[in-house]
């Protein structure tokens, strides 16, 4: 008989409530709800940041260089190996009749989803704010004569960013360790079912309660893959697993640091590049619909008007000097983070970052306010040291650990 996980079909509002608790509970009978050894969590909190960080909490990107495709879809090279793998093991096992032909696996270990690319992902959320920003707050907040010239646009916008509390993000570093960045951006994991993350009686029905789905943990955890807790549909690559490893040293990639350095981008070096870029796109969209302004004023008992026209910029323009940027992105990282720092100990991280521009280059600094921040993904009331605190019986907010110097440790991340 088919257990009831099905909430849509339900009006009551506290059974929606009450629906991820009773998965958390019901979903797997092996420890208490958790799964077998192959099912991992990643909405918990150690592992909430799962292929975003790397070994020392700076935010990561793939690099697409080395995404290679499976079927429609691509993940990493030594990914898409395992996975070959699994598929090879999987159709041996159809091939024998120990997996049935109408199973979920009943064609081989199929990829319906896997690599989505987290630069477009946050450039489409980048499209929101400006478009916001150029028809709804210059009109009806600054005026459309506020605007007079490019520099001006741009610095009305992060004017607008810096003293707002609506908007919290805007660096893709920032991005990718929020709850808008997805397990898929990581390069690292696919879905072989399209099981829609809310259809929870779905994901009982066709995975967890067929007979198979031993099967299937016991391949996940074979060649080197984790199954998602809340979406059993999808495999997500785990970095440390033994099962694996051979196909990673024969790529070179020994240890974590060398998966880091040589797959990933580390998204500071881009950030400042893709927020221009983003934010020349839009006053190039701004011009068009407002090239030519008209200014009404009184002189001498006289109404008179003056004109003013806007000019687009080539996409590479920079509105302020590299110092400046390295100042502004300080200011940016603090907003983004929630404003650990006061003032004077921003200014003294931007002197830092100054000075390591000028000595050796600019990756330098901007490399140095980065090292800064990144610890701050840890730093959060309700995040993973709370977490860890209560279960330890006591409870520490994030002023208490400025106040005391406790701040999060590094590796505070699962790998």
């Amino acid at each position: 008989m088919s257990r009831d996980f099905n909430s849509t079909n339900r009006s009551d509002t506290a059974w929606r409530f009450l629906s991820r608790a009773i998965w958390d509970v019901d979903a797997y009978p092996e420890n208490n709800g958790l799964g077998g050894k192959s099912i991992k969590d990643f909405h918990f909190k150690e592992r909430l940041h799962y292929g975003v960080i790397d070994n020392h909490n700076r935010s990561i990107i793939p690099n697409e260089d080395f995404l290679v495709n499976v079927g429609t879809e691509r993940v990493f090279d030594f990914v898409a190996d395992s996975y070959s793998l699994a598929k090879l093991n999987c159709l041996a096992a159809i091939n024998k009749g120990q997996l049935s032909p109408d199973s979920i696996l009943g064609n081989g270990l199929n990829v319906n989803l896997a690599y989505s690319n987290p630069k477009k992902n946050h450039g489409k959320y980048l499209n929101n704010i400006l478009e916001y920003y150029n028809e709804t707050h210059i009109p009806n907040t600054l005026g459309i004569t506020s605007i007079a010239s490019y520099k001006g646009y741009v610095n009305n916008f992060f004017n607008f960013f810096l003293t707002q509390d609506a908007i919290s993000l805007l660096t893709l570093t920032s991005w990718m360790v929020s709850n808008r960045s997805s397990i898929l951006d990581t390069g690292l994991a696919f879905s072989f079912a399209d099981i829609p993350y809310d259809e929870d009686q779905r994901k009982v029905d066709e995975i967890i309660d067929r007979p198979e789905f031993d099967y299937i943990q016991s391949l996940a955890l074979n060649m080197g893959f984790s199954i998602m807790h809340y979406n059993p549909n999808i495999m997500v690559y785990d970095l440390s697993s033994p099962a694996s490893r051979t196909i990673r040293t024969s790529y070179g990639l020994y240890n974590l640091n060398t998966i880091f350095n040589e797959r990933y981008i580390k998204t500071y070096s881009i950030d400042n590049n893709i927020l221009y870029n983003r934010i020349n796109l839009y006053y190039n969209k701004y011009v068009q619909k407002n090239s030519s302004n008209r200014i009404v004023s009184v002189k001498n008992c006289k109404t008179v008007s003056e004109y003013f026209s806007l000019d687009p910029v080539a996409q590479n323009r920079r509105p302020y000097t590299e110092e400046q940027e390295l100042e502004l992105y300080c200011k940016i990282r603090n907003k983004e983070e929630g404003s650990p720092f006061t003032p004077q100990k921003i200014q003294d991280i931007y002197k830092k970052s100054k000075y390591l521009m000028k000595k050796l280059d600019k990756d330098s600094g901007m490399s140095y306010i980065d090292n800064m921040f990144c610890d701050q993904v840890w730093n959060k009331n309700n995040g993973y040291h709370d977490l860890k605190a209560k279960l330890e019986g006591r409870t520490q907010t994030e002023a208490q650990r400025r106040q005391t110097g406790g701040g999060p440790s590094r590796g505070g991340s699962s790998y």
